[in-house]
């Protein structure tokens, strides 16, 4: 396993755990708030006694006050079904030697081990490339290390429709993690998030940008680029003045999507891919509530 995924990565990894802002069903039983009373440790609610209920459930204090029985109602806990899903468009390469793909796809693959050794039910889904099965339990990080690293990025996405398809399969909703660079139209990108919460999911959105990308590290000058997605050559005359456009844009492009989030109760994230990972995971994300 490669840097940064060390042994003391892994261990620090260990003691996380992914946070939703509600309950969920769940498969089986875990570690998360569930909306499923039954046994667990969590109290959540008196209700009056029944014949059949259990005896030991009643609360004897209640009935010393209230001449009532009334019975203890506990949350049940249970796992939680996770997607991890990775923007594989071109765009993702980045500029040469700024790491954006690999940023997003180490913040994935620590996020699937977080899940698993929780004993939560993980998928990945590389958006352009296919889905993994599902997988469960820490001994699972071997593969899914191999099926991120399979791909590289490549070609245009039609991010909506991908996640439609991929949360299709998802018979239970859960926690979804998207991470991409999401430099695409705007109504592409609120499409593709309404499909998660129209599903239901507790969605967290990570972007991911090269430092040149959020700075524009170019000179002025001529220059002919090629959009990595179209394969179409332009030209472009880089002054101080469209410098300054280009940050402009860029900043009210990635407010829309913060925007959005924050009305809709997304998390937002925005990473840079000359940031370390170990940091991000172990500091920012527990810091925004993504990881607890």
């Amino acid at each position: 396993m490669l840097e940064p995924f060390t042994p003391g990565f892994f261990r620090r990894l260990q003691q996380l755990k992914i946070h939703t802002r509600r309950a969920f069903l769940g498969s089986r039983q875990g570690i998360h708030r569930s909306t499923r009373r039954g046994h667990g440790l969590e109290f959540s609610d008196f209700r009056v006694y029944t014949p059949g209920d259990d005896f030991r459930h009643i609360d004897w204090g209640v009935y010393a006050r209230t001449d009532r029985l009334y019975v203890r109602q506990f949350r049940e806990e249970r796992d939680l079904n996770v997607s991890i899903m990775l923007d594989t468009s071109a765009s993702m390469s980045g500029p040469e030697g700024e790491g954006k793909f690999e940023m997003a796809r180490n913040l994935a693959l620590a996020l699937g081990y977080v899940a698993l050794t929780d004993g939560d039910l993980v998928n990945f889904s590389l958006l352009g490339s296919g889905s993994s099965p599902n997988y469960r339990g820490p001994k699972a990080l071997t593969r899914a290390h191999a099926f991120l690293y399979k791909t590289e990025p490549e070609g245009h996405v039609n991010f909506a429709a991908e996640i439609r398809n991929r949360i299709a399969r998802q018979k239970i909703p859960g926690k979804a993690f998207i991470i991409s660079d999401f430099l695409f139209e705007e109504d592409e990108q609120f499409a593709a998030l309404d499909v998660l919460r129209y599903r239901n999911f507790d969605a967290s959105v990570i972007q991911v940008l090269a430092p040149s990308e959020l700075r524009l590290g170019m000179d002025a000058g001529s220059y002919q680029i090629i959009d990595s997605e179209t394969n179409e050559e332009v030209e472009i005359a880089l002054s101080d003045v469209s410098r300054k456009e280009y940050a402009k844009i860029l900043a009210a492009h990635i407010q829309a999507l913060e925007h959005y989030c924050q009305k809709h109760g997304i998390r937002h994230v925005l990473v840079s891919s000359d940031e370390d990972v170990s940091d991000v995971v172990l500091a920012r994300l527990p810091a925004l509530g993504l990881l607890s």
